[in-house]
């Protein structure tokens, strides 16, 4: 959103100045910036500078105002919080024909102006803190809804964050949303800074508010932070120097990301991560995501932790999904399962050698797509892994969620897979990411396999007890 004209600056600042006359112990108003709805400035006080976020009045006037009332309201309740990574509140008063907001001051940069120096050793404990804050708000059943890097600020070393800027945070459950469907600052729209690190489904309006899709917003603003702390770019960083803004809807509608470089396992669970939160359909995206995911500091092998977890999509150009033929279509589905099965076989090969035998069963034409993966263990045990896959439809008809299940055989083949008991890993597209996915799904397989040799570890050759097979 373009910042506020120089003469609404000014008679911002003079009501600013008035309103802090009647306070005691504070200095004159130093300005330092402005968004479209409201400017910041430093003042001095007998507790240290604060921030003073002093609104235009036009926003308080007319048929908006009600709604821009009630983000006051949502602000004012998170005063003296003890979330360390939100920034704090100290007063939100109505006055001088405005609204004026005291906050606490930091001199530290905002990090899409330091995106590029961030350490990949940071990326973890940064992010981390960014999710407590959200998760914080969440607890309070409040939406932030404007989670990007020029509003999260980070400290000299990169070692603490702070998100800042609630002026469109709303609750997330609550029986009248005026602001809902609406715009994000009342009479103007920030559509090109909001849409950069906005959902689809959030940007187009597709779904109708509720704690479901402001969930699922808060997993793709947090992805798209992520995706930036990684790639050290903005999200979309091509569409927005076009200053078009068509183009930045249509890749915020089915441009999938790219976590490409020059070192594909550079953080390779946090791109996995950061992937699956920017999956394009909300409901995969909830089954894919959960706040659990991003426990990443501490964790005694992180690789292991998220492997298999990459979700790319990027459709090639010129290849529309509602275009495609459908003999096309299936025929590109077809290929990409044999590629990715014998790409996953190649990466289990040279560990399993001849000592765990592999061998390859894919589903018959015209039944649904799937590839069981046979392992022959010692005695009469075999190891099955099942991977299956969902393909999606429309705009997303390239693009597959991936389940996978385990189970252990003891001597002729036990009845089929439990439906029940798969488990959806991954979302894959063709043509995006497919060595980085095979190598995921491989050491997701590889898990299973540990799982199994521990059950035959422990029967120590014998039969297994109740029956021919254990799900894993």
């Amino acid at each position: 959103m373009p910042a506020l004209e120089e003469k609404v600056i000014k008679d911002i600042e003079q009501r600013l100045i008035r309103h802090l006359a009647h306070l005691t112990g504070y200095g004159q108003p130093e300005y330092i910036t402005s968004g479209g709805s409201a400017a910041i400035f430093k003042v001095e006080s007998k507790d240290g500078p604060r921030a003073f976020k002093a609104f235009n009045p036009a926003f308080f006037e007319g048929e908006s105002a009600a709604a821009d009332r009630k983000r006051l309201d949502v602000q004012r309740s998170t005063m003296g919080h003890l979330c360390p990574s939100l920034v704090q509140t100290y007063r939100v008063e109505e006055a001088e024909g405005t609204a004026i907001m005291e906050m606490e001051y930091l001199a530290w940069p905002p990090l899409d102006k330091c995106l590029a120096d961030v350490p990949d050793d940071k990326v973890i404990p940064l992010i981390t803190q960014l999710v407590d804050a959200v998760r914080f708000l969440e607890a309070q059943n409040i939406v932030h809804r404007d989670i990007k890097p020029e509003n999260i600020h980070v400290s000299p070393d990169f070692a603490q964050l702070k998100l800042l800027d609630l002026g469109v945070a709303r609750l997330m459950e609550t029986d009248e949303a005026p602001d809902a469907a609406g715009t994000d600052h009342g009479k103007a729209r920030p559509f090109l800074a909001t849409a950069q690190y906005s959902s689809p489904e959030y940007l187009f309006r597709l779904d109708e508010p509720s704690p479901r899709l402001w969930r699922g917003l808060n997993f793709y603003q947090v992805g798209a932070v992520l995706h930036d702390l990684i790639m050290k770019k903005p999200i979309f960083h091509h569409e927005m120097q076009l200053k078009n803004r068509w183009l930045v809807a249509k890749a915020v509608l089915t441009k999938r990301p790219s976590f490409a470089d020059d070192r594909p396992n550079r953080l390779l669970p946090l791109k996995a991560l950061a992937g699956r939160c920017l999956v394009k359909d909300l409901d995969s995206r909830l089954n894919l995501v959960g706040w659990d995911d991003f426990r990443l500091e501490g964790a005694s092998d992180p690789l292991t932790a998220l492997a298999g977890r990459i979700a790319k999509r990027t459709p090639t150009a010129g290849d529309n999904a509602r275009q495609a033929a459908a003999t096309r279509l299936d025929f590109d589905r077809s290929e990409y399962v044999k590629r990715l099965s014998a790409a996953i076989r190649n990466e289990l090969i040279p560990i399993c050698r001849t000592d765990l035998p592999i061998t390859l069963h894919q589903s018959e034409p015209g039944q649904p797509p799937s590839v069981v993966f046979n392992f022959a263990a010692q005695g009469n045990y075999q190891i099955e892994c099942l991977l299956e896959i969902h393909w999606l439809e429309e705009l997303h008809e390239r693009s597959a969620n991936i389940s996978l299940q385990g189970r252990l055989v003891y001597g002729d083949q036990a009845p089929d897979f439990r439906n029940d008991a798969r488990k959806l890993v991954q979302q894959v597209s063709i043509n995006e990411g497919e060595p980085e996915m095979a190598v995921a799904l491989s050491e997701d397989i590889a898990k299973i396999i540990g799982s199994a040799l521990d059950l035959i570890d422990v029967q120590d050759g014998a039969p297994l007890v109740g029956g021919k097979t254990v799900q894993i």
